[in-house]
């Protein structure tokens, strides 16, 4: 009973590792992903009047990169490098309203099924200032250290359990030899 206990603990201790290993990366990357977009708004909110560029509008996909809009005092946007459906997107009111409030906000906004974003929002002037991005990339190479670790972990499980079985046996061996 003691060896089994012991084997469970190291199969245990195997699963918080790869577990936390995981978590880690996988938080890592999701931040990792407000960075550009941060980069983008702190430019914009420097300038005295905050407008994107001009020119041809982008329309938001799963692989849309850096994307900025600017929402008026009405939280209506007002101009963007980006399009959904044809119109400039309205972020929920709240990430503007806490934007203003705290003077930054960064949040993960769904504007439609399979189609996630990485924003923040900072306050300038009387206008709001977000910018983001897809998070499409950062959730496939999510899904690709998911695959990775969970392989690692049932290779450490099987070699665990290999030994396991050869302590076991090699006992039962002794025990006949006696």
């Amino acid at each position: 009973m003691r060896r089994t206990v012991g084997w469970l603990t190291a199969v245990l201790v195997v699963s918080l590792v790869f577990g936390s290993v995981y978590v880690a990366l996988q938080q890592l990357g999701r931040s990792s992903a407000n960075e550009a977009p941060a980069a983008a708004l702190a430019a914009q909110v420097q300038l005295a009047k905050p407008t994107p560029a001009p020119g041809p509008r982008s329309e938001l996909t799963s692989e849309s990169g850096v994307f900025v809009i600017v929402y008026g005092a009405d939280n209506r946007p007002e101009s963007g490098t980006v399009t959904l459906d044809g119109w400039l997107p309205a972020v929920p009111g709240g990430v503007l309203n806490t934007a203003r409030t705290s003077g930054f906000d960064a949040v993960t906004w769904q504007p439609e099924p399979e189609l996630r974003m990485a924003i923040v929002a900072r306050p300038s002037a009387a206008k709001v200032v977000v910018a983001g991005q897809s998070l499409g990339p950062y959730e496939d190479r999510d899904r690709r250290t998911l695959v990775i670790l969970a392989l690692g972990w049932l290779v450490s499980v099987l070699v665990i359990a290999a030994g396991y079985g050869a302590s076991e046996f090699l006992r039962r061996q002794q025990r006949a030899a006696t």
